[in-house]
């Protein structure tokens, strides 16, 4: 299978169709805002997920309205992230990742992310992806 490259809009795709198949998780609504600075030969790179019950219904680039918050973080720790070589929890008390916005959300995401689901989607994307 052909690779697609990291933070593109053909890996966004890939999101957008394998995210859709995460089960459900009732009440968790999420829509995250990221901003990757020094991506190569590109500068920064802004996305939002868009969660619902759970699952990633859209991932939209650019910047959306109304985020319940924002995720700062450099080229390099959004690669290990996604190559599951770092945690958000551990990024974040590492302070390789800025949040802006309602902290308040944050464990909420926690349980997405942290749900072996995820974990497994990450990990097949990662496999699919070119860093």
């Amino acid at each position: 299978m052909e690779k697609v490259q990291f933070l593109t809009s053909e890996s966004f795709q890939k999101i957008r169709e394998r995210g859709r198949r995460l089960p459900a998780l009732p009440g968790a609504d999420l829509r995250i805002q990221y901003l990757v600075k020094d991506v190569p030969r590109r500068g920064e790179v802004r996305y939002a997920l868009i969660i619902e019950e759970g699952r990633i219904v859209d991932l939209v680039e650019g910047v959306i309205d109304d985020p319940s918050f924002d995720v700062t973080m450099a080229y390099e720790v959004s690669v290990r992230l996604h190559r599951l070589e770092l945690t958000p929890p551990e990024a974040a008390s590492a302070g390789l990742v800025t949040v802006g916005g309602d902290r308040t959300k944050l464990p909420l995401m926690m349980s997405v992310v942290g749900r072996p689901e995820y974990q497994a989607l990450v990990k097949e994307l990662a496999d699919i992806t070119e860093f």
